[in-house]
């Protein structure tokens, strides 16, 4: 059927038809060749924007990090703490929970907390709830129990009774007794309200069962699979955000929301969780389809030029040389052998001419011999 069309088909329609065809496969390759390699720049970009989230991640619970262990080492050398433990005095120790509300306006921090741990891991007093002490954390507050048994400071993420915290922890000693510890406790929530103000991300953490056994709050919370949720910043985003939990450190790109599972680990360095990041990519997204219009413009600007071009030079050096021609070969054929073929050009058709001409002198000659 192709064959039977060309071989109908004008020279113009020759030249016109598979020219439109293979601009179509062009700008239709061009197209599905730019999506795909947009697509693996959007994700790598995804990538690093994530990645990049879980640095500041990662850096705001050192700061917070940091700031217990200097705050907890002050306290700890403080005379009236170590006498406070000697004696069993928690009325010495009321200073500090004006201290504490000071140190939340200076940092900036909400809801930062004193812990003072007597041996080997009893809570003695906590400037958020003073009237409640004497409860045994050693099962559960394992960074303390490290602090007792090494008499170092220790620090990192746990999950406590009713809230996951980032705490610094400090030995109380006086010469080689060791009298109890020193803690300042922030909470890990406004850590992830904190990521989403600087990087406008969303995030989701989601506890061990095993980390969180003996937490207050994990038998009312959601069940993910083996994982507990403990806090999201964005509950409408949660099923998108849960498709990457199988398989963490791997960028998902889903309706255009790029998601990554990164693992949560304690002060030992065992994973008790993971924290999932998710980032919008409308903007980026709209910017590489705007790219991608105009580098299909582009194409399809040039294409159709090249095409105009090749159509004029076509259409003067090929069709019209043929048309007149046929319109020559047309006056022979009638007996008119007088005018003489026009040679335009040395190519094919300009010796097509001069064989045409050639032909016309021929008969011409036979002709005037017959009269």
């Amino acid at each position: 059927m192709v064959g039977r069309y060309f071989r109908n088909a004008s020279l113009i329609q020759k030249f016109v038809v598979p020219n439109i065809v293979i601009l179509l496969l062009l700008i239709g390759s061009v197209g599905a060749i730019s999506y795909v390699l947009l697509q693996q720049m959007l994700k790598k970009q995804a990538g690093d924007i994530l990645d990049n989230g879980y640095k500041v991640f990662l850096k705001q619970v050192e700061a917070r990090e940091r700031a217990g262990l200097s705050v907890a080492y002050l306290v700890a050398q403080d005379p009236d703490v170590k006498r406070a433990f000697k004696l069993e005095n928690r009325k010495l120790l009321y200073k500090y929970v004006k201290v504490r509300a000071d140190l939340e306006m200076l940092s900036g921090i909400y809801d930062l907390r004193l812990h003072f741990i007597a041996p080997p891991a009893t809570s003695f007093f906590r400037t958020w709830n003073p009237e409640r002490f004497g409860i045994d954390v050693s099962k559960f507050r394992r960074i303390l129990v490290t602090v007792a048994q090494r008499r170092a400071p220790q620090k990192g993420i746990e999950i406590g009774l009713k809230r996951a915290i980032v705490t610094g922890a400090v030995p109380v000693v006086e010469g080689n007794n060791y009298l109890g510890a020193v803690e300042l406790i922030t909470p890990f929530n406004p850590i992830l309200d904190e990521l989403k103000e600087l990087t406008g991300m969303d995030s989701m953490m989601l506890i061990t069962k095993k980390a969180a056994a003996h937490s207050e709050w994990a038998p009312r919370a959601e069940k993910v699979g083996d994982l507990i949720l403990y806090y999201e910043t964005n509950p409408l985003l949660r099923s998108i955000m849960l498709k990457s939990m199988d398989r963490p450190n791997t960028v998902f790109v889903i309706q255009n929301y790029a998601v990554i599972a990164k693992p949560v680990l304690d002060y030992s360095r065992r994973n008790i969780g993971l924290i999932i990041l998710g980032y919008d990519l409308t903007p980026i997204v709209d910017s590489y389809k705007q790219i991608g219009v105009y580098i299909l413009m582009f194409i399809f600007v040039g294409v159709i030029f090249s095409f105009f071009v090749s159509y004029m030079v076509f259409k003067k050096y090929v069709e019209e040389p043929i048309n007149t021609l046929i319109d020559h070969t047309e006056r022979i054929s009638m007996g008119d052998v007088d005018q003489k073929v026009p040679v335009q050009s040395r190519d094919e058709i300009g010796r097509l001419a001069e064989a045409f001409e050639r032909m016309r002198i021929s008969i011409k000659k036979v002709m005037d011999l017959l009269k």
